[in-house]
């Protein structure tokens, strides 16, 4: 029971990581929180605190997930774990996201988590990872909207999962299935907003990487 709660606290920890506020404050000298979304994301830093520093904050967020995943989880101090691998793994991946959401060290206000819990997934069931990448890029180029690209990252992660646990390289655990069709319904119900404003188009978009958004724009200016 007591590594069940130090893997808790120490996966939350993790997950407060204030990486956007600090990217924010120690290079450009300004608090993400005060701008943008108020997110402290990738997103919001991309947008806010441009390119390089938004890859960067990604980068760590998603470390974050990565960490947790293959380090804390694995902690064993004072006695065997109450729960399987794949239930200490989804307690350690709701602990980082939640850090992410409502980060200790940052007033509570963080981001979405999706960076983070992308990371850890991709770190326990790697297989899963390149499918899932391709995916959220090519709703990406093609959107031009993160929650949209999010939203059907999320929804074909159990989808991708039930198919290569049946037909090729994973071991199918149900437990991992519903908490992977929880995920998705959890980055729906987080996201919503965005992604049903994308809907609407009302969002902001990343143009820069639309393939037909340049193309668009390049005959106009002709």
């Amino acid at each position: 029971m007591i590594d069940l709660l130090i893997i808790i606290l120490f996966s939350y920890l993790v997950g407060s990581f204030p990486t956007g506020v600090l990217a924010g404050r120690l290079f450009r000298k300004t608090d993400i929180r005060d701008h943008g979304s108020g997110n402290t994301g990738a997103t919001n830093a991309f947008r806010v605190l441009g390119s390089r520093l938004g890859f960067l904050v990604a980068l760590i967020d998603i470390l974050k997930g990565v960490f947790v995943a293959l380090f804390v989880v694995k902690i064993r101090i004072f006695s065997e774990p109450l729960l399987p691998d794949s239930g200490l793994f989804i307690i350690g991946t709701l602990a980082v996201v939640l850090g992410h959401i409502k980060p200790l060290f940052a007033r509570f206000k963080g981001g979405k988590g999706f960076g983070t819990a992308a990371g850890a997934i991709s770190a326990a069931y790697p297989p899963l990872a390149p499918l899932c990448l391709l995916v959220f890029l090519l709703a990406l180029v093609f959107s031009g909207n993160v929650a949209f690209s999010a939203v059907l990252t999320a929804f074909f992660l159990p989808v991708f999962y039930f198919l290569m646990s049946h037909f090729a390289c994973l071991l199918y655990d149900p437990l991992i299935l519903c908490f992977f069709i929880a995920a998705f319904i959890l980055t729906f119900v987080l996201i919503r907003k965005k992604f049903f404003q994308y809907l609407r188009g009302e969002a902001d978009l990343f143009t820069g990487i639309m393939i037909f958004r340049k193309r668009k724009e390049n005959n106009e200016t002709k």
